[in-house]
């Protein structure tokens, strides 16, 4: 596949599309995508609509409907050495979510997003992590990029709330409603496990009601789920950047399976074992001088 940049100012920007079944992953992996026009005299950024996996953290934890590409260390590199930033889509949550972070990939998430979990997604920014939706200023100065996120409500009023009785119903939306400011409101119901005459009559009700303050309504018929929010605890990281996010991903797998190492440790094993081969230095040489290394840092792990 060949990219042709799009030009402005001293910017070349490369766009990677979103393909069926997640072929991009194929073209990234074995190299067969060709930067037309490269040159190391501008800024060259990538806009990717592919759901990359960020360092060792799982991003598909954040909702099921979110997949991630698992790329090779060495298939990562390639794509970073061309490039000083790169804009990464289909992951609707932010990542990292901090409103200045240093970094030279990122998910802005979606300003608005598109359907009934987004919205409840920015619901959970607001409410658990103190932020919101945004777009990201990035600026290209120095090594690392510095990106600043551009928080905005976009106008959008969310609010979550249980209903489990039809009698409720009416006077719950009206309150909850006339308390949000923004101009579109979005009003998420949970009706619990009631039975499906109650659910009918109470998903009756709040939609007439809600007709009246022109608000959008999701009515589940289900508890509020916690394991979402479990989920989502996991991004409480102080994310900024790859090694941060791996280290945290590492710290976890520690304590899970009980081993007696320090994360960096781990972290160090993987950064040799990814190491790429250094062009003019015979393979054998490499490879001994990557076992040399690996057998050190293990012997560190094991005490031996």
């Amino acid at each position: 596949m060949k990219l042709k940049p799009t030009r402005a100012y001293n910017f070349r920007f490369y766009g990677i599309p979103g393909f069926k079944g997640g072929r991009e992953a194929e073209y990234l992996e074995s190299r067969r995508i060709e930067y037309g026009d490269f040159d190391n005299n501008y800024d060259n950024v990538l806009i990717a609509h592919v759901g990359l996996e960020f360092g060792a953290l799982d991003l598909s934890k954040i909702s099921p409907k979110y997949s991630v590409i698992k790329l090779s260390r060495e298939a990562q590199k390639s794509v970073h050495k061309h490039f000083k930033y790169i804009a990464l889509g289909h992951i609707h949550f932010p990542v990292p979510y901090n409103e200045f972070f240093e970094a030279n990939i990122a998910y802005p998430g979606a300003p608005i997003g598109r359907d009934a979990s987004d919205i409840f997604e920015t619901y959970k920014l607001r409410k658990m992590f103190n932020t919101d939706r945004r777009v990201l200023h990035v600026k290209l100065d120095g090594k690392i990029p510095k990106v600043r996120a551009l928080k905005n409500s976009f106008n959008l009023g969310v609010d979550v709330v249980e209903i489990n009785s039809p009698s409720e119903a009416v006077a719950t939306v009206k309150s909850r409603l006339k308390d949000i400011p923004e101009k579109f409101k979005c009003l998420i119901v949970f009706t619990g496990k009631v039975d499906f005459e109650k659910y009918s009559r109470i998903r009756k009700y709040v939609e007439e009601e809600a007709r009246k303050y022109g608000a959008w309504t999701h009515i589940i018929h289900s508890e509020v789920s916690d394991e979402y929010v479990q989920l989502l605890e996991e991004f409480k990281a102080d994310l900024t950047n790859i090694e941060a996010i791996e280290l945290e991903a590492i710290r976890n797998l520690i304590r899970k399976y009980g081993i007696k190492t320090q994360p960096q440790k781990i972290l160090e094993l993987i950064n040799v074992l990814g190491k790429e081969y250094t062009e003019g230095v015979k393979k054998t040489a490499f490879d001994e001088e990557v076992i040399e290394e690996v057998m050190k840092i293990l012997e560190e792990i094991t005490g031996r």
